[in-house]
């Protein structure tokens, strides 16, 4: 082989190199571009896992909180559970009247109320008299008192004049 014959294979295999390290630079630089979207992505995920931490812990906090008002609530709901079954015990030993018994009861008491007014009236009607009799007494000593005073003032008159 001559000497321009393997100046050419040189050549060839120098472009053969050469491409092969432009594909190299090239792999070599996809590489790093994707170690760079590797530390962002691991920074994000970072971020995103210490947001997610502080949910997780709120909602842990809320979860606490929603226990207590379930715990409040089936507290609630058992004390109205005992109240209604005593309700219902006092209902039951309820005594119901009928309408008849209702309407007896009723006039019963109708005519209690009625005597009474009835005994109210007379009394009051009694003490009405009994305060005619005493103003009417009063009337009269007034009438006496102005007399034996009208008498008084005409007897110290007489014994003025003379």
């Amino acid at each position: 082989m001559n000497d321009i014959q393997k100046l050419h294979r040189i050549i060839d295999t120098l472009e053969e190199q050469s491409a092969q390290v432009a594909e190299f630079n090239g792999l070599l630089s996809a590489v790093n571009d994707a170690r760079t979207e590797i530390e962002a992505a691991k920074s994000t995920l970072a971020n995103l896992v210490s947001v997610q931490g502080e949910l997780v812990t709120k909602n842990s906090k809320k979860f606490e909180e929603f226990d207590g008002c379930l715990t409040s609530l089936n507290d609630l709901l058992s004390q109205i559970k005992d109240d209604q079954l005593k309700l219902s015990r006092e209902v039951a030993a309820l005594k119901f009247v009928t309408p008849d018994q209702f309407e007896e009861s009723r006039a019963s008491i109708d005519s209690c109320i009625a005597k009474q007014f009835a005994e109210l009236n007379s009394k009051l009607e009694a003490e009405a008299e009994s305060q005619k009799r005493s103003i009417s007494g009063l009337r009269t000593i007034v009438v006496l008192g102005m007399l034996v005073l009208a008498g008084g003032i005409g007897f110290l008159a007489m014994n003025m004049v003379l």
